[in-house]
């Protein structure tokens, strides 16, 4: 099994230092985040957690970001879950709270794996 590199999970650009992570807001405007001075907190998690699952699931693209396709015009996917050692994110189907047939909720299912000592 594989290890996530930093790059992965949070962009091309990302650093760290021994008291800093850097993560470039631009590296995550191709999951829809729109850069700007004053982004909303839940605006950044959503788009770092999409960044990250697109390790896990996702649809399959070219250089240009369109969706590859099969012959039938479907999307080709593709689910890497078993191949990263300590960690695990997957899209949970779309739901509609009771009550609120206005909003969809989207769900990511995260789980974090520790070694046996």
């Amino acid at each position: 099994m594989q290890t996530l590199t930093l790059q992965q999970l949070f962009g091309v650009n990302a650093v760290q230092t021994a008291d800093e992570l850097i993560i470039k807001k631009s590296d995550l405007s191709a999951v829809g985040l729109t850069p700007t001075a004053n982004n909303r907190a839940e605006q950044l998690v959503v788009a770092i957690l999409l960044k990250a699952l697109e390790n896990f699931q996702g649809v399959l693209t070219d250089e240009n970001n369109i969706p590859i396709t099969d012959e039938n015009n479907y999307p080709i996917e593709h689910d890497n879950r078993n191949l990263w050692e300590l960690l695990e994110i997957f899209r949970w189907g779309p739901y509609i709270p009771e009550g609120m047939a206005d909003r969809i909720r989207n769900q990511i299912i995260i789980h974090s794996f520790t070694h046996e000592t």
